[in-house]
């Protein structure tokens, strides 16, 4: 989670004429605060929406604080139909290559984004798995404990944080795929929600319960004093009492332990369009290749590993460096402080073998 004030904002995004304008507001401002008009409001939460998953915006005028979570690794392309948003991520090639391999070779039914991960090859599960069990989070912890001295019991929250910012990352750059093939009409994509029940059962969600699902959130909202967009305050009391309640009344009046998304990705294109589109490729559309060898398989796997890693290190840096994160724990902030939160990034990493 990344906090900015609008100056902060403005000057990190702007656009030339943006910030020419915040900061002849500024200049004429009683208080000494800079604006911008609802023409450039909507330029910035574009360009924001194109690099975080989440943004939450609180305050109102020149108050306005942006609360940022999951950055993209591949950004989401603009409204306008523009793809030049940025530099390609150094793991583009691998993870498309992998998936669409995938897809062309096994035909997968619709799953989780979590088993498209693990059946990619692009995550362990047992990486995927502590993502939404706190028992195997706490079996991993031990072992990283008894593997280095260093690591201490207020630790345990890098690895959440750790957890909460890879699988999340991973799974962008899955979606991001999937957007990309169905783009190119290579596959249909699907996304539908699905439930794991009392028996450990998966099923579809009907519209029905979904409506009851929006219900009793709407009802927990309120007995919490909640809003949705504060549902990543993991240490707030009122979000865990949210959580805590939701779970009891799913279970109780849906017989559901959790929901989630699950994506289908169907081929529906000829092997000679795929061939035509691979050789008509230009700068900034998809890279992949595909009918990969065993060993191809495993040299593209290493590879892609290789080049998260790095870039993974090179992201962590970064927010090492922001120190004045108020959404951060305390630990975490001082981690960051003494400059120990890059290189406890990086034994997690190599932890989950990524």
């Amino acid at each position: 989670m990344e906090r900015f004030t609008l100056e902060e904002i403005i000057m990190k995004l702007g656009s030339e004429g943006m910030i020419k304008q915040f900061i002849s507001k500024k200049e004429t401002s009683k208080k000494k605060k800079g604006s911008v008009d609802g023409k450039y409001t909507k330029q910035l939460m574009e360009k924001l929406d194109c690099k975080w998953t989440s943004i939450t915006v609180e305050g109102k005028g020149a108050e306005r604080i942006f609360l940022c979570e999951g950055i993209r690794e591949v950004e989401k392309e603009r409204q306008d139909g523009r793809k030049n948003n940025g530099a390609v991520i150094p793991y583009e090639y691998e993870i498309n290559s992998l998936v669409l391999d995938y897809i062309l070779k096994k035909q997968p039914k619709s799953m989780s984004l979590n088993k498209w991960l693990n059946e990619t090859e692009l995550a362990d599960i047992s990486f995927t798995t502590a993502y939404h069990n706190g028992f195997a989070r706490k079996n991993h912890f031990e072992s990283l404990k008894e593997k280095d001295e260093s690591i201490t019991d207020q630790d345990y929250v890098m690895l959440e944080h750790f957890i909460k910012t890879e699988v999340n990352t991973l799974k962008g750059n899955i979606k991001s795929v999937f957007k990309k093939l169905e783009r190119a009409k290579i596959i249909m994509h699907t996304v539908e929600m699905m439930g794991c029940t009392s028996q450990k059962e998966h099923r579809k969600i009907t519209d029905e319960e979904m409506i009851q699902i929006g219900l009793i959130k709407r009802e927990l909202f309120a007995k919490h004093n909640l809003e949705p967009s504060e549902l990543y305050k993991d240490k707030d009391e009122r979000v865990i009492d949210y959580w805590t309640d939701y779970k009891i009344r799913l279970k109780n009046e849906l017989e559901l332990l959790y929901i989630y998304e699950s994506h289908g990705c169907f081929l529906q294109a000829k092997d000679e369009t795929i061939e035509t589109y691979l050789d008509n490729l230009v700068e900034d559309e998809l890279f992949f290749c595909y009918g990969l060898s065993e060993i191809n398989m495993i040299m593209m796997v290493s590879n892609f590993k290789n080049y998260y890693h790095d870039n993974s290190i090179k992201r962590a840096e970064s927010r090492q460096r922001n120190v004045a994160n108020r959404c951060d724990h305390s630990w975490i902030n001082q981690r960051k402080v003494l400059e120990e939160y890059a290189p406890m990034w990086e034994k997690l990493l190599n932890f989950y073998k990524l």
